[in-house]
């Protein structure tokens, strides 16, 4: 299995690439882009506790994260956890549905991403 360092780089990829997204008006690309980043910046912050799994569901993912980096051992702030769903909520929009998105939704998501992806690692790197 890849290590946290590995999953962190994967974030740091896809938010990336939702910043491209961004950048060029594809606001679907950059909702599914932060919330991938979001996705692998929790993997990497679960192994970062010794929380491993060989594939994660979403909701699982979230869960653990909430029980484990906020609840458990109060290494990242409350609001993680609501930017992580309501990005998976904005995620799920721009796979499955046809209706625009929102500009300042996905502004506000790609914010997140980034303030997500920073303090996940300053938990890891520190």
């Amino acid at each position: 299995m890849e290590g946290k360092e590995q999953a962190l780089g994967r974030a740091m990829d896809f938010l990336e690439s939702a910043e491209v997204c961004y950048s060029n008006g594809k606001l679907a690309g950059c909702a599914l882009c932060c919330y991938a980043a979001m996705f692998w910046a929790a993997v990497a912050a679960l192994m970062h506790v010794g929380v491993r799994k060989e594939k994660w569901a979403h909701g699982d993912l979230q869960q653990q994260f909430g029980l484990h980096l906020i609840r458990k051992y109060h290494m990242l702030p409350s609001q993680l956890g609501r930017w992580f769903q309501d990005a998976y909520d904005l995620r799920n929009k721009a796979h499955y549905r046809l209706a625009d998105l929102n500009r300042k939704a996905v502004e506000k998501i790609f914010f997140h991403a980034q303030e997500f992806v920073k303090l996940v690692s300053e938990v890891i790197l520190s």
